[in-house]
């Protein structure tokens, strides 16, 4: 038989399976001052950030860095002070599926932060969890059409999504902000930020990223009862990255903190302001929806017939990207031989998740807050710390697949005592969802000519078997659909079972 195939090239963006693995890291810094073996460590916290992730065959190479910082007394047990270490860290995360060059989405979060003092020196620790996926594009070879004697075709239209261009790069943001005078603050310990992506725009091989990026800052107080204090402060994000590869009719992009710094200063007449400067990771793709023709069945009317080799190819059809934030609240019990609240300083918490299910529209999360309590007791102005693991259980308007990757976040925490013994925290948790939609579908690779029963001219009568469609009656005879409607007149859309047709029998395989 005389055939050639029409071959076209068809690029799947194929999404591995999500990697997660944990690590321990460690950093340590030495302590300044002569009194270094009083310190005590009031609440350390950790903030973990992957600075470049390599795909490699079945494996992810993440390295990244923990910034710790310690709330501490050292001597003076009323004068708080901080203290911040850097560690970095590398490590290789299985990550079946991927393959070199492909594109990886990591991500870092540290968790269950400690910190103590030994010969001088304080070291800190963190439990960091690593999750990340690769998304793998490799051309495909298919068959688009073929051309051979009474050859008979069906095809139909995939679609697909794909990303052509990306673009990342970190911007200091800086920003200014008045402290309220009557909080009488004196020094700056520390802050904590986190960053919300809320929309693009796009333009001349670059894409906009607007966002919102929110600091709490903890300072030291001369308020008679108050050491401690905390402030809250909103900054807009309005940033543009620069994209290499194509344009495409869909943008994207995410905002992450790495680095938080800040001091405050007095600027006269009882005023202070407090300076801050975010590091912040933008990253930005355009993504293109694409439509392909693909050969899903053919046969010959004569001579030879045709097989067809068919191959399963998953592609990605959409992404699922969402955020969203529900307000909590739970009864906390101090620990035994925990000292009694007198006034509550401050509160942190951070939510470790251990499982989450979809129910219906909500994203149910489950896990732990990880809690720390900075308070007065009865016996004078030095602040106590009491860590204290409650489980919470949250439900967010958000969708997620099993193989998603779901990050939690918390924010304005605080803690109301309701006895010595007991608070109520009030909090706010923030889900991300980072995840693809893919589908699979069969394409055809190959086309090989077979031996086929001789032709004949004789009339038949064919009982439609359930299922069947005039293609499958036309392709077992060997005959076009045209024709085989041309014989069955009656014959409108798709036959019925137990229907009897009226075919040529042009020797049926």
């Amino acid at each position: 038989m005389d055939m050639r195939l029409q071959h076209t090239e068809m690029m799947p963006e194929m999404p591995s399976r999500v990697g997660q693995c944990q690590i321990n890291v460690e950093g340590e810094v030495p302590i300044a001052g002569s009194l270094r073996e009083t310190t005590h460590v009031l609440y350390a916290s950790a903030m973990a950030v992957v600075e470049r992730a390599e795909a490699m065959q079945d494996r992810a190479s993440i390295t990244g860095r923990v910034t710790f910082c310690v709330l501490y007394t050292q001597g003076d047990k009323t004068q708080v002070e901080s203290i911040e270490a850097t560690a970095e860290f590398s490590h290789l995360c299985d990550l079946p599926g991927a393959t070199p060059h492909a594109a990886v989405f990591a991500c870092a979060q540290a968790a269950h932060a400690q910190a103590h003092v030994q010969n001088g020196r304080m070291t800190m620790r963190a439990v960091v969890k690593l999750q990340s996926r690769a998304d793998v594009c490799e051309p495909v070879e298919i068959v688009a059409r073929v051309e051979a004697s009474g050859a008979q075709m069906r095809t139909e239209e995939i679609a697909l999504r794909r990303t052509v261009g990306r673009g990342s790069q970190d911007v200091l943001l800086r920003e200014e902000f008045a402290l309220p005078a009557d909080l009488n603050i004196t020094d700056t310990l520390g802050a904590w930020a986190t960053a919300s992506f809320q929309d693009t725009a796009g333009g001349q091989g670059r894409i906009g990223l607007a966002g919102e990026v929110t600091i709490e800052a903890i300072h030291a107080s001369g308020l008679p009862g108050k050491p401690l204090v905390v402030t809250r402060h909103t900054v807009p994000v309005s940033q543009s990255v620069e994209i290499a590869g194509e344009g495409g009719d869909m943008l994207d992009g995410r905002i992450v903190v790495k680095d938080v710094a800040v001091a405050s200063q007095d600027i006269g007449d009882g005023e202070r302001t407090l300076r801050a400067e975010v590091l912040l990771g933008l990253s930005a793709w355009a993504d293109r929806e694409e439509t392909v023709t693909v050969l899903t069945d053919a046969y010959t009317t004569a001579n030879d017939d045709l097989k067809l080799t068919r191959t399963p190819v998953v592609i990605r059809t959409g992404d699922n990207r969402t955020y969203a934030a529900e307000s909590g609240k739970a009864a906390l019990m101090l620990p035994e031989g925990a000292q009694p609240i007198r006034t509550m300083l401050a509160a942190f918490a951070k939510p470790v998740m251990t499982a989450f299910i979809q129910q219906g529209s909500r994203l149910v999360a489950e896990g732990s807050l990880d809690t720390t309590l900075l308070y007065l007791t009865g016996d004078g102005g030095a602040p106590v710390s009491a860590r204290i693991e409650a489980p919470f259980r949250a439900a967010f308007a958000a969708e997620a697949a099993p193989e998603d990757i779901v990050l939690l976040s918390s924010s304005n925490v605080e803690a109301v005592p309701i006895t010595s013994d007991r608070v109520e925290l009030r909090y706010i948790l923030h889900a991300q969802v980072e995840g693809l939609r893919t589908s699979e579908v069969t394409v055809t690779t190959d086309v090989a000519s077979v031996p086929a029963a001789a032709v004949t001219r004789d009339i038949a009568l064919y009982f439609v078997q359930p299922g069947e469609t005039a293609w499958d009656i036309a392709r077992h005879y060997r005959i076009p659909e045209g024709e085989l409607r041309k014989l069955n007149p009656d014959l409108s859309g798709e036959p019925k079972a137990g229907q009897g047709l009226v075919v040529w029998n042009r020797g049926a395989v």
